[in-house]
């Protein structure tokens, strides 16, 4: 069965001259790994939170918006970027992943270092979590609406970098976040996550509904293409590919 195979987890950490940033993920939801012991990033300052640290993820009281504890996904961001905390609940929520991340970055220049950085590192964390890339579904698409904007997005876990991301916004910022970084970041993902993919929304007149939706339907094919085939399915255990490797 599905549910006995192991969960694909793992938690890394990401210290430029920039930013220090820290991700803890599972593609299958459930309790999250602890994250990587830091000198940027001090132990919490209750002793029941400080123990509790080093066996898992403790919710960060800072980021209330993006925290969601469930008896399925723990999912908690602070990235210092609002807007960036709110797409990225999404993703995880949706993609069904369990997600911590946590970010010091040089925001006092601007949002793209934080921004850029979030993104490799998650796309590292996707990839190191995701392993061999066996019996895996390995395409998916996702469609999402949001109110009045509808956006799609179609991913191949091929390990051939490569993004396409066509959303279409009219105003420069939504919140703190700069919309040529929700692009930039969308590739930087891909890049590091090493999957082909093209993200697009087809319509819609608010741009907080078309990154939402984009967000939304990009988890919807993350959670396809990640599909297991178990034992007896056509797939089990093969690389899915015609060349033997991915």
């Amino acid at each position: 069965m599905a549910s006995s195979l192991p969960r694909r987890t793992v938690s890394i950490s990401r210290i430029t001259n920039e930013t220090k940033i820290q991700v803890s993920l599972s593609l299958d939801g459930g309790a999250l790994p602890p994250y990587e012991e830091s000198e940027h990033f001090p132990a919490p300052e209750s002793p029941e939170e400080a123990a509790a640290a080093k066996s898992g993820i403790v919710p960060d009281k800072d980021a209330p918006h993006a925290t969601q504890f469930t008896a399925t996904q723990q999912i908690t961001i602070n990235t210092g970027i609002g807007f960036l905390d709110h797409m990225l609940h999404a993703l995880a929520k949706h993609a069904g992943w369990s997600l911590a991340i946590r970010a010091k970055g040089d925001l006092y220049i601007d949002d793209h270092h934080t921004t850029e950085d979030t993104f490799l590192a998650l796309g590292t964390a996707f990839t190191k979590a995701l392993g061999a890339r066996t019996s895996l579904a390995r395409f998916g698409r996702g469609d999402a609406p949001l109110d009045e904007a509808l956006s799609w997005a179609v991913i191949d876990l091929s390990n051939r970098p490569y993004a396409v991301i066509n959303l279409g916004f009219q105003r420069e910022k939504i919140g703190a976040l700069s919309t040529e970084m929700i692009t930039h970041g969308l590739e930087s993902f891909a890049q590091a996550a090493g999957v082909t993919l093209h993200v697009g929304c087809t319509y819609g007149s608010n741009d907080h509904h078309r990154a939402e939706s984009a967000f939304k339907a990009l988890a919807v094919a993350i959670r396809t293409a990640c599909t297991r085939r178990v034992a007896g399915e056509v797939g089990a255990g093969d690389v899915v590919s015609t060349k033997g490797v991915l």
